[in-house]
């Protein structure tokens, strides 16, 4: 899992666990599981993040050098694209993966696009 301090730009209206934060200049839409507190928009908190695929991987390799998030739709899936290294994707955010370090380390030190179904979102403690 990743840990970063996010910015809240915004609480979902319709899906109570949807989320969009700003994180190192990214804005993603997450699904917020665990939120022991309550949060508001415009405020900055320590959460930690997690890629969720809930049947088989989509992973190829990217034929550009190219970092970033896109989102699929208007849903919480995204297609995270970056450089692969023992298992961590960096899109400008890291993400670790065990699955990307056993069936696709051969892709290791290339540049990937990985389709994830949602990023869950945990807030951490604020102490």
């Amino acid at each position: 899992m990743s840990k970063y301090f996010a910015l809240v730009k915004a609480i979902g209206d319709n899906v109570e666990e949807e989320v969009t934060l700003d994180l190192n200049d990214l804005k993603v839409t997450c699904f917020a599981g665990v939120c022991p507190y309550e949060i508001h928009e415009g405020e900055r908190y320590p959460v930690s993040l997690e890629l969720i695929v809930f049947d088989d991987y989509e992973v190829k390799e990217s034929e550009v050098e190219f970092a970033g998030l896109e989102q699929i739709g208007e849903s919480f899936s995204y297609w995270i694209k970056g450089r692969l290294e023992k298992g961590v994707i960096d899109c400008g955010i890291q993400f670790e993966d065990e699955i990307l370090l056993s069936d696709y380390g051969y892709l290791d030190g290339k540049f990937i696009q990985l389709k994830v179904d949602r990023i869950d979102v945990e807030f951490l403690d604020k102490s």
